[in-house]
């Protein structure tokens, strides 16, 4: 446990440190933000051993012998938010995931048109992600995933059917918008190694999205995360489990960023079949970007239900979000 607490406070001072740079000009943004409620309170850092659905939005390899179904959702200020929806069963000597994800915000309008404070949408902390202002924008993403064990190696690919919709036509003239679409796919693979999970995947990887004249083109921000995970180890009356990941970010003619993050959750189950969970976790965030590198969050395992909360606050404003979920497995 001694040295746990070691690996985890050295990681902590490298992910709290801000990067010098990040690209940050990308569509869509939905796939910049947390799709998993518990790996959001882990600093970003997914379980790779995780027998949850949204294994399938990290790395579709992961799917194997998962078996749920899961909702989550996560806002800021009053109008932007972000939810997900996924499923994942053993299907034909493999496994089979169907996630959507969907986001609304808003971005700048024509001319620098700045809208009134109670429609602004940006989260304060993720301007990189967020432009506050008065055009409505969603993002829709369903993802569906395959995987399958090949010789004690799980292996996974993934196809996301991508949408970005810019309601242009709401201040200027009234067939002034845009709507973009694309193709992307992910990989990956996975092996247990004793009493940890390894995970190597690739992300996003597809054409570029046109958010129409007014906004501009967009690179796409195709990443490559490597990750390694355990859990159910035990120290006293309590069990924990850590991880940690590394993702190289790179953008189309833009310089690359790595992201090192870390997570730590203590579990309590003072009757079988009901766990009481505590997280926490760190990760590296721009030198722009508001949003605390630190994360929290707390969790409730029945026999067949998960409830989730996860936390992250701004260290220059008061402002937060918050993220709830709930899943069945």
């Amino acid at each position: 446990m001694i040295r746990i607490a070691v690996l985890v406070s050295a990681l902590a001072v490298i992910c709290s440190t801000k990067l010098s740079a990040q690209t940050y000009h990308t569509l869509p943004r939905v796939l910049e933000l947390p799709a998993s409620t518990r790996a959001m309170a882990l600093g970003g850092a997914y379980m790779t051993n995780s027998p949850q659905a949204d294994v399938l939005f990290y790395n579709p390899a992961l799917l194997v012998g998962v078996q749920s179904f899961g909702l989550d959702i996560q806002q800021w200020g009053t109008a932007g938010w972000t939810s997900t929806a996924v499923a994942a069963r053993q299907w034909f000597g493999g496994a089979i995931g169907i996630g959507l994800q969907v986001l609304q915000y808003g971005a700048h309008g024509p001319g620098g048109y700045t809208a009134p404070s109670a429609w602004t949408t940006a989260p304060s902390g993720q301007t990189h992600l967020f432009d506050a202002g008065s055009l409505p924008v969603s993002e829709r993403v369903a993802t569906i995933g395959y995987a399958r064990e090949i010789k004690g190696i799980n292996l996974g690919l993934a196809i996301k059917l991508i949408e970005e919709r810019v309601a242009l036509n709401k201040f200027v003239a009234s067939d002034a918008r845009t709507r973009d679409g694309a193709v992307w796919f992910d990989a990956g693979i996975s092996k247990n190694l004793g009493r940890f999970t390894t995970s190597l995947s690739y992300q996003n990887n597809g054409d570029r999205l046109f958010a129409g004249e007014y906004l501009g083109d967009y690179h796409v921000a195709d990443r490559i995360t490597l990750g390694v995970s355990s859990s159910g180890m035990q120290f006293g009356i309590f069990d924990y489990g850590i991880t940690a990941a590394i993702t190289q970010v790179r953008t189309f003619k833009e310089d690359s960023a790595t992201i090192p993050a870390a997570g730590l959750e203590i579990s309590y189950w003072p009757i079988r079949g009901r766990t009481f969970v505590a997280r926490a976790g760190v990760q590296r965030t721009p030198y722009y970007e508001d949003a605390s590198p630190f994360t929290f969050g707390f969790a409730y395992w029945g026999d067949n239900l998960v409830l989730e909360w996860s936390f992250q606050g701004m260290e220059q404003s008061e402002l937060r979000t918050h993220r709830f979920g709930v899943s069945w497995r």
